[in-house]
């Protein structure tokens, strides 16, 4: 326990349990299940709604016109993020792309950002605890199905995760390095900045108002000399870009600074811009985004509450989670994927539990992720050869809304062998390893050959589904010379429009008097927006992506000098 007045040293406090738990003291062996954690479903699909598809053209227009200030989207600024995934990403896909396409090169930005993240929540761990604290720390993290189902896209957010992450592994040297410690929480905040905005460094500048306000033991010079360094660390992130970009353009600058960060969290720039806020999205969604860290964090405050009044760990993870969630629930704004930074400090405090758990809840907790995981692997593996073996496929109704309405068969080995060598160690790992395993380490294990077999055995169908390329590209064909208007076609849609056709639409909502002879429209009925010579537009083509019942796209034309067709 930590005495007032002495340097932290957690080590002698934490359990030592490195032979229950096997990953934490073969470093290889995690560093192997974190690769297969990680890279599954990074390459071979197209950009995907939402997110993806505006960032792959975001990038290719950065890549194609130079301009690395303001980031544009089917011909439109799109100022919703600072640049600095767009940056990453496209120069990872310049680097992979002889042997890469676009959007698989720049994907590749996420797994940097994730492994980034962990590598940087492994030291802060390390630095408070011990090495295999710190494996267990990211363990938690990887264990967590919000990190599961945000980790393999591309998402502005991991950026931010691996900033905040980067920040935190400078918090325990605060006491005896001071310096070093503010310059890994001043990059690591403006690693945030330059990701998702203003929200990594109010988290921040709140927290370290915060800390000492709370805690004791933070009210000391050392600390104010580590956030001193931080703010001179930081301020590069914090102002380079947007001073370029307010010298580029004052309006864009509004647009990015006032609207997009202000307003998005305040309420009035949406549901214009960004997610609306259901009063009960954090009831519904947040228990699962954050299992199991959350739980562990509660179990961990609950024994160790007695040192809470002592321990920087605790009270410094209690202060990072406490505001982030905060955040959370004031934002006007709401989506899964913004819940992201908020497993960093419930990792950091679920460690503890999940080393220290009693022998009934470990063994209870590792049969239930044998059960669980099994299962779902088991389940994979049946509706494959469902599918491919059997020469009428069953269909399975919980797959019918992710796969074509007529899948291919087509067996591809290399998937194939890589499925079975995953699903061949794993059981090896869960059930047959002569050495008992912990808990956390069956259920990260088990999540990850999930995961791994969902996007060997069923990728390719489920891309069919997902990916615009097949809609647009047989859209091409039928349209004719001169511009096209679009109406009710959203964001997402606009971009891959431009991505793989390099087609700008003249938006009616906007410009409702467009003198184009083509129009593309977005809705189920390809129901015409109110014109006055609806009676002169005819249908030359229509498509949507297979089992889509919500989207279907419409072209229509009309002979040149006809009225324009306004919807005013």
């Amino acid at each position: 326990m930590l005495r007032p007045g002495t340097a932290p040293a957690p080590r002698a406090a934490e359990p030592q349990l490195a032979g229950r738990f096997v990953l934490g003291t073969r470093t290889w062996a995690f560093l192997l299940l974190l690769g297969l954690y990680v890279l599954p479903g990074l390459l071979g699909h197209e950009p995907w709604k939402q997110d993806e598809t505006y960032i792959a053209e975001i990038v290719r227009n950065m890549l194609a016109t130079g301009d690395a200030v303001v980031p544009r989207m089917a011909g439109e600024p799109f100022m919703e993020k600072p640049p600095l995934f767009y940056w990453v990403a496209g120069a990872l896909a310049t680097l992979t792309s002889p042997v890469l396409p676009l959007h698989d090169g720049a994907r590749l930005a996420t797994g940097l950002f994730i492994l980034l993240a962990c590598a940087a929540l492994a030291r802060c761990g390390r630095l408070w605890v011990d090495a295999q604290f710190g494996r267990t720390t990211v363990c938690v993290l990887l264990g967590c199905f919000g990190l599961a189902a945000f980790s393999h896209l591309m998402l502005t957010d991991t950026a931010l995760l691996a900033g905040i992450a980067v920040a935190m592994a400078g918090l325990p040297r605060w006491r005896t390095r001071p310096v070093a410690s503010g310059i890994a929480v001043g990059t690591g905040v403006g690693v945030g900045f330059l990701a998702k905005g203003l929200l990594a460094p109010g988290v921040f500048g709140l927290a370290a108002l915060l800390l000492p306000l709370c805690f004791a033991r933070w009210r000391a010079r050392a600390y104010a000399r580590t956030v001193l360094v931080a703010l001179l660390a930081a301020l590069p992130w914090l102002t380079l870009w947007p001073a370029a970009l307010w010298l580029r353009s004052p309006v864009l600058f509004g647009d990015w600074f006032w609207m997009n960060n202000i307003g998005r969290f305040v309420g009035f720039a949406v549901p214009e811009l960004g997610a609306a806020h259901d009063p009960g999205f954090w009831t519904k969604n947040l228990w699962w985004i954050t299992f199991p860290a959350a739980p562990l964090a509660a179990v961990a405050l609950w024994r160790d509450r007695a040192q809470l009044a002592s321990d920087e760990r605790l009270q410094s993870a209690v202060v990072l989670a406490a505001v982030i969630f905060g955040v959370l629930v004031a934002a006007a704004s709401a989506r899964g994927g913004y819940a992201l930074p908020l497993l960093l400090p419930l990792s950091l405090l679920g460690a503890r539990s999940a080393l220290a758990l009693a022998p009934r809840a470990e063994s209870a907790w590792r049969m239930g992720a044998r059960i669980l995981f099994g299962g779902v692997a088991l389940t994979l593996w049946l509706a494959w050869a469902d599918i491919v073996l059997l020469p009428a496929p069953l269909h399975l109704r919980a797959l019918a809304g992710l796969l074509p309405p007529h899948p291919g068969r087509h067996v591809d080995a290399w998937r194939l062998a890589c499925a079975s060598g995953a699903t061949a160690g794993a059981a090896w790992l869960m059930f047959l390893h002569p050495r008992r395993q912990a808990a956390l380490q069956t259920w990260v294990t088990g999540m990850a050959l999930c995961w791994l077999l969902a996007t060997t055995l069923f990728l390719p169908w489920i891309d069919d589904v997902k990916a615009y390329r097949h809609v647009f590209r047989a859209l091409q064909p039928a349209l004719a010379a001169g511009c096209v208007a679009s109406y009710g076609v959203g964001e997402s849609e606009r971009a891959l429009l431009h991505y793989y056709d390099g087609i700008v639409t003249e938006r009616l909502e906007q410009r409702p008097a467009s003198a184009c002879t083509q129009i593309l429209l977005e809705n189920p009925d390809g129901r015409l927006p109110r014109c006055s010579d609806a009676a002169t537009w005819r249908p030359v083509w229509d498509g949507a992506r297979p089992a889509d019942r919500d989207e279907h796209f419409w072209l229509f034309r009309r002979a040149p000098g006809a009225a324009a067709c306004t919807d005013r």
